[in-house]
């Protein structure tokens, strides 16, 4: 569309980018930051409270988000998914079988100690030290 030689002063062509004030873009950075943290914190909350079992299954994942998320709150040296699973009664399995799972849950939203990369959908996971590099095969042996 072509623009008109004399365009009223607040038209719609005109560029918003020339009134935006840099206070409000921190003030709209800081909203943005509050309600990623909040989205996550909902995400969390909505994966304790899952499954059954009553209040000692979310005590048993609100310590595995814990473990996960700000392992220093654990009152214990080294947390671990075993160190969970011996407080809550469970086996090491399951403990880390759950950890797991919230791993793969929370990784859209959040990243967090331990997790070295967010996880990729569709990445094929390979072992660390055992990546195959494909060689040809040597042909047959002369003489056998």
């Amino acid at each position: 569309m072509i623009r008109p030689l004399h365009m009223p002063p607040d038209a719609y062509f005109d560029d918003p980018a020339d009134k935006i004030d840099l206070a409000d873009r921190a003030k709209s950075e800081s909203n943005l930051t509050h309600a990623l943290a909040s989205s996550a914190l909902t995400c969390m909350g909505e994966w304790i409270t899952r499954g059954r079992g009553g209040a000692t299954n979310r005590a048993f994942r609100a310590d595995i988000v814990l473990l996960s998320v700000t392992p220093h709150f654990l009152p214990t040296k080294r947390p671990c998914a075993a160190w969970v699973a011996r407080q809550h009664g469970v086996s090491r399995q399951r403990a880390s079988k759950l950890w797991r799972e919230f791993a793969e849950y929370i990784a859209p939203y959040v990243q967090f100690r331990g997790q070295r990369f967010r996880n990729q959908a569709g990445a094929i996971p390979r072992r660390r030290g055992q990546v195959r590099q494909h060689r040809p095969q040597p042909g047959p042996v002369a003489g056998v």
